[in-house]
């Protein structure tokens, strides 16, 4: 498993802007781009690698629950207009993130994880750079699945998927492979690495532990 090294840059929870409380199932709770991600108005990218430039994310949901936490690396336009073609009826603001990311410099991780009910969100934690000796470093992300919901809203049980597009700008040229963390709704790790076409998996538990898994191991959620 690749994980995050220490030259993540933490983007902090509190930094997070979570997704509305009207908990609406499907993709209609969708909100718009996070403000508090790395956009430069907020003053963050001073924090970030020297190879990244800035960062935008976007939460989106789907009634069709997945049974493992995912990540892919989107390259180009073709690739994510495919994704976006299979969705139902995408609301404006997922369509508009997706046109606005200029794949001469950008790519976009796109990470998904099963949740109880449509009151939860994909929470992108810390993004950084897992620098290679072999100079091929990774974009490097932390996620968690989070419930937004507060103790007096009332949510029906639903089992959902949640997701969150990352958009990350580069100075230069866009890394090519991705290195991701995603704590499930069980609190499990899951760690997760793409080049290319090739994915590798492993997870862990609360307790740090780590057994090696493919992706078709991880049926936790």
């Amino acid at each position: 498993m690749t994980c995050p090294s220490r030259r993540a840059v933490l983007g902090g929870t509190a930094s997070l802007i979570a997704l509305s409380a009207g908990c609406l199932s499907g993709d209609e709770d969708e909100g718009s781009p996070d403000d508090g991600t790395g956009d430069p108005e907020d003053g963050e990218t001073d924090d970030l690698p020297d190879a990244l430039a800035s960062y935008e994310t976007q939460p989106f949901q789907s009634p069709d629950r997945t049974t493992s936490p995912s990540a892919e690396l989107i390259h180009d336009r073709d690739a994510a207009d495919d994704w976006l073609d299979v969705r139902d009826s995408p609301p404006e603001s997922l369509t508009d993130f997706i046109e606005d990311t200029d794949f001469e410099v950008a790519v976009l991780a796109k990470l998904e994880a099963g949740a109880p009910s449509p009151c939860h969100e994909m929470g992108l934690e810390s993004i950084g750079i897992d620098e290679s000796e072999e100079n091929d470093d990774s974009l490097a992300l932390r996620a968690a699945v989070q419930e937004t919901a507060d103790e007096k809203e009332a949510c029906a049980t639903q089992e959902v998927t949640v997701g969150r597009l990352v958009r990350a700008t580069f100075e230069s040229e866009p890394l090519s492979k991705l290195s991701v963390s995603i704590r499930d709704r069980h609190g499990q790790s899951h760690g997760i690495a793409t080049a290319s076409e090739s994915v590798s998996e492993s997870t862990s538990g609360n307790d740090g532990g780590t057994d090696n898994a493919t992706e078709s191991d991880a049926d936790s959620e």
